[in-house]
């Protein structure tokens, strides 16, 4: 049986000069002492070229002594020295240098340069994460500890510039043998990060982990790196026994770093967002001018929030039509969740007669999405699911708000006395069908509930803030990469956790 481990790493505390240590003097000494042994090794983080990085499994930062591969227009590659890699890290430079990094920045917006030497760096190295063979392992991350001056006396360090860390090890043997894109994939994927961290601190926000995510793995797929049929697969529940039962009644919406549906979540997060990607815009350049909104936020609106980024549709989309649907942000997100989870069952040509409650407590109402199937149906990004739809194996008796439960036999009426708003439902006449619940009644946001679907409408306990996870790069076989990070409130502060399965 796979455990679910998780490492909580935390630090950043605020890197001013009144930071709020413990002990200063211990840290002070401690320190000194690091710095001596870094001095030992060979590594020179503080005046000379290597750089730091986190050990994730000690919750401090090492010096890695690197060596430069490359040094391109826009990035930097460095390898770290004592690492033997077989893999051609040149033509990665030129490849993320003349190719990802202009199609990203074009797409998200032009990348901090607090060092202003106007150069991405990315370290790969054999990432501190306690991986052993055939485990979980990082893949890789980006550190927001790096966006602030360093302070000397704390155990996570900033190297005070813009560094992707990319594991030399799991990776690339990931790249080698299972998945040629792996390494660079990863690679587009933290870079999306690294760019929209600095939108989120000026603009003082956590922006939603799955909205995060989901742009994230979308960025992959702009880079030139997909579409990314392992996610597809997981979504789906088939060729891949990490996922069976696919999203079958699991949250795009509320996350949790303990919740061993991670995997799921990530590859839902996925799904969704490459869809609204395509259905924002008839050309490429329309669709990357709708994610850089999403990111920059120009007009004064940010994709933080789930609302946000249906405000941000409705307003900026070129291809969204009010007239197939709506003019409301829960009608939109209700409507959009529609097509995408018939579309994934098998069953949009039911679309016809789909039942939707618009209050709380009310009956539900029939509305056609017929004419908007045919609008924003499935491009051809979509074929693996298109070829191999959500495959249900388990009956779910409850529902979580922003999920989709699919029914093979005996689809959930909705009973009005227990419904709430934006509960759905679609069948196809027969037996097969979906329930679902795109959103709360108080409107798109993360206050988050849990109904069961019988007729007493029991409340269950209301989950916990989504947590926010950082990177799942993954291949169906194979060892399995993981790496996460958590924005709290306060927004200076970073944590990150590690599930280790």
């Amino acid at each position: 049986m796979k455990r679910l481990i998780l490492f909580p790493i935390l630090f950043i505390t605020s890197f001013t000069a009144d930071c709020n240590l413990l002990n200063p003097q211990i840290e002070k000494n401690n320190n000194l002492l690091l710095l001596a042994a870094y001095s030992l090794y060979g590594a020179s983080c503080v005046n000379g070229p290597d750089i730091w990085a986190r050990d994730l499994t000690t919750s401090s930062s090492v010096c890695v002594a690197v060596d430069l591969v490359s040094s391109g227009t826009n990035v930097e590659v460095y390898k770290e020295r004592s690492l033997s890699i077989n893999y051609d890290l040149v033509k990665f430079a030129r490849d993320f240098d003349t190719i990802t990094y202009p199609i990203l920045i074009s797409t998200f917006g032009t990348p901090s340069d607090v060092d202003g030497d106007g150069k991405v760096k990315i370290l790969v190295m054999d990432i501190r994460d306690g991986a052993t063979a055939n485990s979980a392992y990082v893949a890789g991350y980006y550190d927001p500890v790096n966006y602030f001056p360093d302070n000397l006396f704390s155990r996570i360090r900033s190297n005070y510039a813009e560094v992707l860390y990319l594991d030399g090890k799991e990776l690339i043997t990931a790249t080698l043998n299972y998945d040629s894109t792996a390494f660079p994939s990863t690679a587009a994927h933290e870079f999306q990060h690294l760019l929209r961290y600095p939108r989120m601190r000026n603009a003082n926000q956590t922006d939603e982990l799955w909205i995060n995510e989901g742009t994230s793995e979308v960025a992959s797929d702009i880079a030139g790196y997909g579409p990314q049929n392992s996610r597809m697969d997981c979504y789906s529940g088939v060729n891949d026994s990490r996922c069976s039962d696919g999203i079958n009644g699991i949250s795009l919406l509320d996350w949790d770093s303990s919740n061993s549906d991670i995997l799921k979540q990530y590859s839902y997060a996925y799904v969704f967002m490459r869809y609204l990607y395509d259905i924002s815009g008839t050309t490429n350049t329309q669709r990357q001018n709708f994610f850089r909104e999403t990111v920059m936020g120009t007009s004064g609106t940010r994709a933080n929030s789930t609302g946000n980024l249906i405000t941000l549709f409705r307003t900026t989309a070129p291809n969204f039509d009010s007239a197939l649907l709506g003019n409301q942000n829960s009608d939109v997100f209700f409507r959009v969740f529609t097509l995408l989870s018939a579309q994934s069952f098998g069953i949009g040509a039911s679309l016809t007669s789909v039942e939707q409650v618009t209050s709380d407590g009310a009956a539900p109402s029939t509305i056609n999405l017929s004419a908007a199937l045919t609008r924003y149906s499935f491009s051809a990004n979509f074929a693996r699911i298109i070829a191999n739809p959500v495959a249900p194996t388990t009956v779910k008796g409850s529902i979580k708000q922003g999920s989709t439960n699919f029914y093979n036999t005996g689809t959930p009426s909705i009973s009005a006395g227990s419904s709430r708003k934006n509960y759905g439902r679609v069948t196809t006449g027969t037996t097969k069908g979906i329930f679902f619940w795109a959103d709360s009644s108080s409107g798109l946001n993360s206050n988050l509930k849990y109904v069961q679907t019988n007729e007493e409408g029991t409340t269950l306990n209301i989950p916990k803030k989504p947590r926010s996870l950082k990177s799942v790069i993954e291949s169906s076989t194979g060892p399995i990469p993981i790496c996460g990070i958590e924005f709290t409130d306060d927004s200076v502060r970073t944590s990150e956790s590690i599930p280790i399965e």
